[in-house]
């Protein structure tokens, strides 16, 4: 299922199903997943029923799945090898983006 095709809403109820059915692949019961991870059975219940929960609790439920390695590669930054990035040793800590020239005035080089 390609996320990038579907509402916000739709995203939610998706990975409703798809707890639904990594627990039953997994041979976990929700109780289960609500012991191991910390998890209230009522946010599993409103994942399950497509509705929207807060992110400590998703963090607690793929903890009670065994599965919160995946949420750390959402974020993950892959470097790639290359002999530029092997000499620059320090990552930017800071994205500068030039501001546009806002300058009215402009006159054409033959309207002067």
């Amino acid at each position: 299922m390609d996320f990038n095709l579907l509402t916000n809403e739709d995203i939610i109820k998706e990975l409703g199903k798809n707890y639904e059915e990594l627990r039953l692949y997994k041979k976990l019961s929700d109780e289960d997943v609500h012991k191991k991870g910390g998890v209230s059975i009522d946010a599993i219940q409103r994942l399950k029923s497509g509705s929207n929960i807060n992110l400590l609790n998703f963090i607690k439920i793929l903890k009670g799945l065994g599965e919160l390695d995946k949420l750390q590669k959402l974020l993950e930054v892959k470097e790639e090898f290359s002999i530029k990035q092997k000499e620059k040793k320090t990552k930017p800590k800071r994205i500068f983006k030039t501001k546009k020239d806002t300058n009215e005035n402009f006159i054409w080089g033959e309207d002067k």
